[in-house]
């Protein structure tokens, strides 16, 4: 102990200079760039690890760096996944992409074109190649949209805000931008620098502070409207201190928003005119009203339970505010209200009564609800007068929220009568009887899954004996449906597909009866049509045999859709395109969602029949209609046309509609037959056959018909890839990235798509071919150097060539022929070996027969040559140094070798013959071959550039294998 208090005061000084250096570094560090202005963030590298966040935005997520592949399918993409918490208002992704070299000693790589594209629920539908989608897709509209971002890897920030972003699971996915395969040059490993395509990302939020609200509860509150002025700096905080201090309130945003809420992001591509042009990212929020306000929303937060699909919003006003803007009231389930009927329910009302207001809108049971109370401005609410919102006063508007939610009751309850209800054995559930759900008949479904990834399907729900039943019954009264649930990870990575068609013995009892008698008979098939002139026609009941039925079906995420004739879709306020429409022609609806959205799917079908009824009109209007619309075929009657000289006459007539209602029942019919007479006009068969299609149309009306019902088969099912195929030319595979597995097609022969069906870049037959001669018949050329080594006595370089001629020959054979004109002697594997390494082999022994060594030093060097590129060719054959290597050790051998036998002799070795002519025209044939191998093959000309090669390298060896006379000393 005394000597430890002993050495201390020795030991203070050094430690107080340590400190004071580690001291010193604190404070003149200056490693962490820093923005000098937010419109200099693209233009100024910021690392995302360190990164400032502005006071509003909470980091949520920071992911590791992913490694990007270039894209050749979707098996190559990186997927990253982001979770939004619940009430976020603002969603902000950022991502950097950087190049990392794979060796230290390597020179920084060029940028390369990234691409990332972000959606909610599920992984992004997506085709760079600009392929249409395979038919029976599911539109892009009726799903979450896709956020598209194209950058350089030139380390620079890219952000992707979203307002009002779906909570719950974002995936991005990222890869190195597509480009055509034909026109990517083939380069060899080592020429140019190889690096590793890196991209981080992170994600941050601003939320809000929502009031929790239940089913039946009052609330009531004060909805304030403060406008700021335009000040800067501490009076425009103290003005906003003193504003929020007036009232506490429930809802404020981190930062005061503009007085219009926000609105759907727009993207736009900006050039920074940077030294790499660049194209940035940005994005734009539309504000229609620069005016600043504070406090001017409230947002509740309220659950759905299950079974729960329509709710009602009743908003009363203490007092009359005629003064006041127009009140928002906007409803969305899983994300901040944006306002508008894109993103669920909007209305807007007047403050102008105190009487209640009732508000019904839709839910989505098993979720949170958002429902926003803001004043609004002119761009939300056209009809309000231009003084109004456009005035700058203040305004407080007190107010009461009671949110109702709307019980449904079985749909046997409702049909059924009291006493069949209380007499009935409510013991037994029946699992086939449907409950009433948004107006509308719901079946529940049982889900079967199976062993694979992706695979499972629903289908009606069995009864106690184990019986499912085979069809479903549809009616003109209600629509019917189902819901089911798809998982968050588990089933999001396949394809969604539903069939329905109808019932085959209802298809055939629905067909249209076909015309017994050809429209080509001319007028007496037309007297027949007129029968009696003065008859009229009296309503027939319809038949069987010529109604027409149409299914209109329904599907959408979140929300069912109430089918409406004759092939839209209707949710809440909005009218979309109809999923599928099938009628009594067709045999079968399709449709398949590729990688579908978590949640509950909604299916709805609704029947529409209707019947050919004959209408109550006169015949002889229809035949005046006729000859009305057909006046021009008059002008161009002559003679030998009995009615040539009457023309004038009935034209004058028909002009008048006084003349032709007068016109007698002879007189048209006589009008009627000269139109159709072959002697006054030039095509009486089609006139006659467009009157035989006038009459019926004006003879018979569509009539709707209540009272009709079908049965219909369907299926709901998942499987990998697109209905667990990818077409004749493409197999489909399961990959994993990120953690998560997904299906996608890999197509072959040239074959492209979601589905390997597109065949604009399918090599010809005759294309395939010509490659595979090309690249097989031109390894012949070694044939000569074949002849040659043995002529000089070079037994171990023929045998070599040989076998280097013969394994490319075979390899090309099996690999050019894309399965057509292939031939595989082994495993592909095991010809590219031999092919890669004879040819190294060849190369090997070449330099040494032009070395001239000792023949004790020849087999050596064989046999050492022949281990190390054995290795060398498994250790990874399309390596530069693998090349490299033999290539240095031969030239430094041959230099050697020559320089010691010409020092010793004093004398040129070898023969001046050689060096003069072989030599320069074998070395200018080598470097020729090297170039077109290194630096000229692409995809598109590799069958050719490559032939170069192989003969090339053949013809080389001609020149640079020397005779025995090449080494004779000469002065």
């Amino acid at each position: 102990m005394i000597q430890t208090l002993t050495h201390r005061p020795n030991c203070s000084p050094l430690v107080v200079f340590m400190l004071l250096l580690i001291d010193h570094r604190l404070f003149v560090d200056t490693s962490v760039p820093v923005l000098q202005n937010p419109s200099d963030e693209y233009t100024k590298y910021v690392p995302i690890e360190e990164l400032k966040l502005p006071e509003d935005q909470e980091l949520v997520v920071r992911l590791p760096s992913n490694s990007l592949l270039k894209y050749t399918s979707y098996k190559d993409v990186s997927i990253l996944h982001f979770d939004v918490p619940p009430d976020s208002r603002t969603a902000y992704f950022t991502f950097k992409a950087f190049e990392d070299p794979k060796s230290a000693f390597q020179r920084k790589c060029k940028p390369k074109d990234v691409t990332l594209h972000l959606k909610a629920s599920s992984y992004p539908v997506i085709s760079p190649e600009n392929i249409t989608f395979p038919k029976n897709f599911f539109t892009t509209d009726q799903r979450f949209k896709v956020y598209d971002l194209q950058f350089l890897s030139d380390e620079q920030q890219q952000r992707i805000t979203i307002e009002g972003p779906h909570v719950g699971n974002w995936f991005a996915v990222a890869f190195v931008s597509w480009s055509d395969p034909n026109n990517d040059r083939i380069e060899q490993q080592g020429l140019t620098a190889s690096c590793d395509t890196l991209l981080s990302a992170e994600m941050s939020v601003s939320r809000f502070r929502p009031i929790i609200i239940n089913n039946g509860q009052e609330h009531q509150d004060n909805l304030t409207s403060h406008f700021l002025p335009k000040l800067n700096g501490a009076n425009e905080t103290n003005i906003k201190e003193e504003l929020n201090a007036s009232r506490p309130l429930r809802s404020v945003p981190p930062k005061q928003q503009k007085h219009k809420p926000p609105v759907v992001v727009k993207s736009e591509y900006i050039s920074e005119g940077d030294s790499n042009g660049a194209a940035q990212f940005r994005n734009i929020t539309e504000n229609h009203n620069s005016t600043r306000t504070a406090n001017n929303e409230i947002i509740y937060r309220f659950y759905v339970p299950d079974d729960i699909g329509d709710a009602t919003a009743r908003i009363t006003f203490d007092q009359v505010c005629d003064d006041c803007p127009a009140v928002g009231f906007h409803v969305r389930a899983n994300g901040y209200p944006l306002g508008g009927t894109d993103h669920g329910h909007g209305s807007i009302i007047r403050p102008n009564q105190t009487t209640e207001i009732s508000i019904p809108f839709g839910v989505q049971p098993n979720s949170w609800h958002y429902a926003l109370l803001t004043f609004v401005n002119g761009a939300d609410a056209s009809e309000i007068p231009t003084e109004i919102y456009n005035s700058t006063a203040n305004h407080s508007l007190s107010y009461s929220l009671l949110i109702e939610y709307n019980m449904e009751e079985p749909a046997s309850l409702l049909e059924k009568p009291k006493s069949a209800v209380n007499n009935s054995n409510s013991s037994i559930p029946n699992p086939w009887e449907p409950t009433k759900f948004r107006q509308m008949n719901f079946y529940s479904l049982l889900r079967q899954t199976y062993r694979e990834f992706f695979m499972f399907d629903y289908d009606l729900r069995p009864d106690v004996n184990g019986t499912v039943p085979e069809t479903l019954n549809l009616t003109t009264q209600t629509p019917s449906g189902f819901a089911f649930d798809l998982g968050e990870v588990s089933d999001i990575g396949g394809t969604l597909t539903f069939a329905i068609s109808m019932k085959e013995a209802h298809r055939a009892s629905l067909r249209m009866s076909q015309p017994t008698q050809s429209p080509d008979l001319g007028g007496i098939l037309a007297e027949r049509l007129i029968g009696d002139p003065k008859e009229e026609v009296v309503t027939a009941i319809p038949t069987s045999s010529n109604q027409s039925m149409q299914i209109v079906v329904c599907m959408q995420l979140g929300e069912p859709g109430k089918p409406e004739y004759p092939d839209k879709c209707r949710y809440g306020q909005r009218l979309k395109q109809a999923s599928i429409v099938v009628n009594h022609t067709e045999n079968m609806g399709l449709v398949h969602i590729p990688f579908p959205e978590s949640g509950r799917w909604y299916v709805t079908m609704g029947l529409f029949c209707h019947g050919s009824g004959t209408a109550r009109v006169s015949i002889m209007e229809s035949v005046k209609e006729f000859i009305r619309e057909h006046l021009d075929m008059l002008a161009e009657m002559q003679s030998p046309c009995g009615c040539a000289a009457s023309v004038p006459r009935y034209a004058a007539c028909i002009r008048s509609p006084e003349c032709l209602d007068a016109m007698n029942e002879t007189e048209t019919l006589k009008v009627k037959e000269c139109i159709m007479e072959g002697n006054c006009s030039g095509n009486s068969k089609q006139m006659t056959q467009l009157f035989v299609e006038h009459h019926k149309a004006a003879m018979e009306q569509h009539v709707v018909l209540e009272d009709c019902n079908t049965s219909v088969v369907f299926s709901v099912s998942s499987s990998p890839c697109v209905a667990g195929r990818c077409g004749r030319f493409g197999r489909c595979y399961h990959y994993m990235s990120g953690g998560f597995v997904f299906s996608t097609c890999v197509c072959s022969k040239g074959y492209r798509g979601w589905d390997c069906t597109e065949d604009s870049q399918v090599p010809t037959n005759m294309s395939i071919l010509l490659a595979t001669l090309l690249l097989t018949l031109s390894n012949l050329l070694f044939f000569p150097s074949i002849y040659m080594a043995i002529k000089r006595r070079y037994y171990t370089e023929g045998v070599i060539y040989f076998f280097a001629m013969f394994f490319s020959i075979f390899y090309h054979a099996c690999d050019a022929g894309e399965d057509e004109y292939s031939f595989c002697l082994v495993k592909i594997g095991v010809l590219q070996f031999c092919d890669f390494y004879c040819g190294l082999l060849s190369i090997w022994v070449t330099l040494v027969a032009m070395a001239h060594v000792r023949p004790d030093l020849v087999s050596l060097l064989h046999m050492f040559g022949a281990i190390l590129l054995a290795f060398g060719t498994e250790l990874n054959k399309q390596s530069l140094w693998v090349f490299l290597a033999p290539a240095l050790t031969g030239i430094c051998l041959i230099s050697t070798s020559w320089g010691l036998r010409c020092a010793k002799s004093r004398k040129l070795f070898p023969s001046r013959r050689y060096l003069s002519v072989w030599l320069p025209f074998g070395l200018t044939l080598v470097v020729a071959g090297l170039v077109c191998y290194a630096f000229l093959q692409t995809k598109q000309n590799y069958h050719i550039v490559h032939s170069i090669w192989h003969m090339v390298m053949a013809l080389s060896i001609l020149c640079l294998l020397p005779s025995k006379k090449s080494f004779l000393p000469k002065c």
